[in-house]
């Protein structure tokens, strides 16, 4: 590669229940950037809301000791050296970055800000480019019923699901509690209609256990999805537009997530290592692979993915797969699931995130073509 290396700016934290997870990803994302081809900084947003940038720009020469020591220190502040991290507010922060002019911004923020289209919207006002999907695309996979919905009403197979919104008064909730399980049947799965990582999730047998972990739901989010338990067996599919040298538009192989204490995909059996057997790819006739493919990539064009997503599915006793939810920031923790399913193409995780980056100046320049053209 010619000329100066290129700026990137990986943006890290947020407020959400996700910070952790988001650094873990970050931290996996800044050991693998080919830092002979990009320069790399750092911006994380706290919990709190505040900022921090450090000075410092990884390139080539930067050791691995001295990434893992930043991250260490965002993940555990109570250890940092007095005036090591300074906290900015959102303005001076985004004033530090446009005079620092990155080339790419690579948001790897999960959960509210990050993933629901704000930071996207801000991005986009500034006119900084990014790696994943847009405003809308973000906001409405965010939404799960609002997904669901959409999706269902484009022919894809989605689990039958209803809404309890905080805001209803207590008589038409228990209305709610006692028509559940007649409508979509025992047991039932409950979330947090917006949020991710399986975060306040659960499994409800009875109307009881159903009003309790509505009641824990809300403390996360305003709605909660309350959806049929569909049986069968548990997969994920990635799809990825990387750049036309490193492939153009892959959809990967799917993964079988079989969780070996718990009945469903929850966020212990994500994150803690060996909670989990993922099967990449899973042992499926080619026919069922063929669809669960085909769904997810269908979900990743309807939904105006770009980049990167990850739709989740149930693949029933008939071999159909039951669209559950799409991911447009997925894990790059070192046991998250779209790297998996990259990694069975042979495709690592520094080509997975250098074809993400180099996908992005592509379509910038072909925009800007056909601007020219017009």
């Amino acid at each position: 590669m010619s000329g100066d290396p290129r700026k990137i700016l990986l943006l890290c934290g947020g407020p959400s229940a996700e910070y952790v997870v988001s650094l873990t990803s970050a931290r996996a994302a800044a050991h693998n950037l080919d830092r002979h081809r990009y320069l790399l900084r750092v911006a994380c947003i706290e919990e709190n809301g505040e900022w921090i940038i450090p000075e410092e720009v990884w390139s080539t020469e930067t050791p691995p000791s001295r990434i893992d020591k930043l991250f260490d220190l965002l993940d555990m502040p109570e250890l940092c050296p007095t005036g090591y991290l300074t906290h900015r507010s959102p303005a001076e922060a985004l004033a530090r970055i446009q005079q620092w002019r990155p080339n790419i911004v690579l948001p790897i923020i999960h959960g509210a800000f990050g993933e629901d289209g704000r930071l996207q919207g801000l991005l986009d006002f500034f006119g900084l480019p990014y790696i994943g999907s847009g405003v809308l695309a973000n906001a409405l996979c965010m939404d799960k019923r609002r997904t669901k919905d959409f999706m269902s009403a484009q022919g894809v197979r989605v689990s039958r699901h209803m809404l309890f919104a905080s805001h209803t008064s207590a008589e038409q909730r228990e209305d709610q509690f006692a028509a559940a399980g007649n409508l979509l049947g025992w047991p039932l799965v409950v979330k947090p209609n917006i949020g991710g990582s399986s975060l306040s999730c659960g499994l409800a047998r009875d109307a009881d256990e159903l009003r309790n972990l509505v009641h824990r739901a809300f403390d996360a989010d305003t709605e909660v999805l309350v959806e049929q338990y569909v049986s069968g067996r548990e997969v994920t599919c990635g799809v990825l537009d990387l750049a036309e040298s490193f492939g153009g538009r892959i959809v990967c192989p799917p993964t079988e997530i079989r969780p070996r204490a718990s009945r469903f995909f929850d966020f212990d059996a994500k994150y803690r290592p060996g909670a989990s057997d993922e099967i990449t790819p899973p042992d499926m006739p080619e026919t069922v692979i063929n669809r669960i493919q085909a769904v997810a990539e269908k979900a990743h064009d309807l939904l105006g993915c770009n980049g990167m997503s990850r739709s989740d599915m149930i693949v029933d006793a008939d071999g159909q797969p039951v669209f559950l939810e799409t991911n447009t920031i997925p894990g790059l923790t070192p046991t998250s699931l779209l790297p998996q399913g990259a990694a069975a193409l042979g495709i690592n995780m520094t080509t997975l995130l250098t074809g993400m980056i180099e996908g992005v100046f592509q379509r910038l320049v072909e925009t800007r073509t056909r601007r020219g053209a017009l």
